[in-house]
């Protein structure tokens, strides 16, 4: 094989382990999973139409950044049958740690640390902050960033010309095909093991 050829099929190999899946993906079942307090958390409970999934971790200063506009979604959505969730990427992070970076940046919803990376592997995740958004019986429809505003580490717009959550939640909600199902997110890398 031509050398060229040879490394056109490496790139693309390395491409195909390093993209987002696709939104069509369904992660395998999603493992119960508990809260900082060790309650065992159903994702879909109470009739919710999506479960929202938040990759954060407490020291990434682009994740404390979007914290204000985690909070007016939440507000926005949770209302309209939508669960959210702050997963908690980093291993080495206490679950006494985890409840201070709630409590100082006002996050009032459930807390799932996720020290083994389990639900990071079920959807694909990679940086923090990055959301997942899951339909009942766990299939993924969208995985990216919150909006558009960081175009490239410290660099980031005025204000966000896409909100791809809000987008992915309104055509959930009304039953459609979410348009823009995976946007590559520029964010805090999560460590390929934990």
């Amino acid at each position: 094989m031509p050398r060229l050829e040879s490394s056109a099929l490496m790139i693309l190999a390395i491409l195909a382990l390093t993209l987002p899946p696709g939104a069509s993906q369904t992660p395998s079942s999603i493992a119960p999973v508990r809260d900082t307090d060790g309650h065992r958390l159903n994702l879909f409970g109470q009739d919710r139409k999506a479960a929202v999934l938040f990759f954060i971790t407490n020291d990434c200063p682009i994740t404390n950044s979007y914290v204000p506009e985690i909070n007016r979604i939440v507000a926005d959505y949770e209302v309209r049958k939508i669960a959210f969730y702050a997963v908690y990427t980093d291993p080495t992070v206490s679950i006494p740690a985890i409840r201070r970076h709630a409590r100082e940046f006002g996050l009032h919803f459930p807390l799932i640390p996720d020290p083994a990376h389990d639900l990071v592997h079920k959807v694909g995740a990679t940086v923090t902050p990055e959301v997942a958004v899951l339909e009942p019986g766990g299939k993924l429809v969208y995985l990216g960033p919150i909006d558009d505003l960081y175009v490239d580490f410290g660099k980031r717009r005025p204000a966000p010309t896409q909100w791809y959550l809000r987008q992915a939640l309104d055509a959930v909600l009304s039953g459609k095909p979410v348009a823009i199902a995976s946007v590559n997110p520029v964010g805090c890398f999560i460590s390929a093991e934990p």
